[in-house]
């Protein structure tokens, strides 16, 4: 992988969770090895996707976390940064779009992917898509 040029390849969609549960993106392999830092001046970012009010009632919430993991089948996943999105349903709306642009930092493990968490009594999130995209 050539760093610094964006790779199509690299975007990750995928779809929320049918009521309380998480779902993940797929990963991105950093290429990077457990004898050296991870020195790439790379950005991501995370799009959360507007929510009815169907989807997410009020009070109700799906929190993204950014995890990572040394292992490709993403096994002893730990949060890199946990919480970094968190939507709430409100007044009767469900959510807006959002989003978070973040960088790793030089000890990241080799894998990095995103969870999303529809929280006790959300509503079925499945028709709606969050990305994950590099930002080169």
């Amino acid at each position: 992988m050539k760093l610094g040029l964006k790779d199509q390849q690299l975007s990750q969609s995928w779809a929320l969770h049918n009521g309380a549960g998480a779902t993940s993106s797929a990963a991105v392999d950093l290429m990077n090895s457990a004898k050296g830092d991870f020195a790439a001046l790379v950005q991501f970012r995370i799009t959360a996707p507007a929510l009815t009010t169907t989807q997410l009632p009020d009070t109700k919430t799906v929190t993204y976390a950014v995890m990572q993991s040394a292992n490709a089948d993403l096994s002893s996943a730990t949060a890199l940064y946990p919480a970094v999105l968190v939507q709430t349903g409100a007044a009767g709306a469900g959510a807006t779009t959002a989003s978070y642009e973040f960088r790793v930092p030089t000890n990241v493990q080799r894998y990095v992917f995103i969870t999303a968490t529809v929280g006790a009594a959300g509503g079925d999130c499945s028709a709606a898509i969050a990305l994950f995209d590099p930002l080169f």
